[in-house]
């Protein structure tokens, strides 16, 4: 099995000039070229943030490029990506964020106005999926602190995390300083690490209590998109429409993780896909290929 990292890597590399993302209805559309650069400036955010390999990144908000960036971003640094629905409820964010001891919080601003900072008790910041500004920073004072009260002083006043780190004035002045050069193709370089790591707890709706995290290994989403590459199901430049919600198992695999890889133009459809809305998108941007689930072919079929 091919790894899951080194996939992502290679499908950059080779789909540098081709169109990657857009934002179906908003104007924009991102290289692959700018897709990796955006991935990078956030690896920087990450480390500014203290982030270690294996921790959690949760994740929740409406299709969109910078959805799909930050996911990316998350399993390419060798964290765990925590990607949350976002029709559910604040009680249910709140929950599954605290359970998987996520870091930081990416988020939609919609879905943000309905949350409480004082409940998420493991999130160091929070981040806004419209530009990746910083929505709340969260310094917790350190654990095992000394009796000493002079030791204790200087601790208590020294932040998790400073603000001006994680500007983007200062992301992009790292950004600079790392590749001076300029950032190419042979600058995508993700971590090392094995299929058979998780990268991504996905969590159920929850029908019969409390959402249940799945732990999902690189192996799993590998076959996925393998399968996806092998069997010319995509390929380079091919048209995808993503309107599935992508924290769910089926939409992320192929609209996304595979197509992704494969060199598609991925289209996002951050509006609930109702028929009006599919029927006009698949008229104006004539998909490839369609991923969709049999109540999509139904209100198709009776629209």
């Amino acid at each position: 099995m091919e790894n899951f990292i080194r996939l992502f890597e290679d499908g950059f590399r080779k789909n540098w000039d081709l169109p990657g993302f857009s934002n179906y209805g908003e104007g924009l559309t991102l290289t692959y070229a700018e897709i990796a650069r955006k991935i990078a400036e956030l690896h920087i955010l990450f480390e500014q943030c203290q982030i270690q390999r294996d921790d959690k990144i949760a994740l929740i908000g409406r299709n969109n490029a910078n959805w799909a960036i930050t996911y990316l971003a998350t399993v390419t640094y060798g964290a765990i990506i925590v990607p949350i629905l976002q029709d559910f409820s604040p009680n249910d964010v709140h929950h599954i964020t605290n359970h998987s001891e996520s870091k930081l919080l990416f988020v939609g601003d919609a879905v943000w106005e309905n949350l409480e900072e004082e409940k998420l008790t493991s999130v160091k910041a929070v981040f806004s999926l419209s530009d990746f500004h910083c929505l709340a920073l969260i310094n917790k004072e350190p654990e095992n602190l000394p009796e000493s009260e002079g030791e204790m002083t200087d601790k208590l006043i020294r932040p998790v995390i400073s603000l001006p780190a994680i500007h983007f004035d200062t992301i992009h002045r790292i950004f600079g300083e790392k590749y001076p050069d300029g950032f190419h193709r042979d600058c995508v370089r993700y971590v090392d690490k094995p299929n058979r790591d998780i990268v991504s707890i996905n969590y159920t709706s929850g029908t019969t209590g409390f959402s249940k995290g799945v732990m999902t290994p690189g192996n799993a989403l590998a076959g996925n998109i393998t399968f996806g590459l092998r069997s010319k199901l995509i390929a380079p430049e091919f048209r995808i429409i993503s309107f599935l919600p992508l924290a769910h198992a089926y939409g992320c695999a192929f609209e996304f993780l595979a197509s992704t890889c494969a060199g598609c133009h991925i289209h996002f459809i951050g509006k609930t896909p109702s028929p009006k809305i599919l029927l006009k998108a698949f008229a104006e941007i004539k998909p490839s290929v369609i991923f969709c689930v049999p109540l999509i072919i139904q209100w198709l079929v009776i629209k």
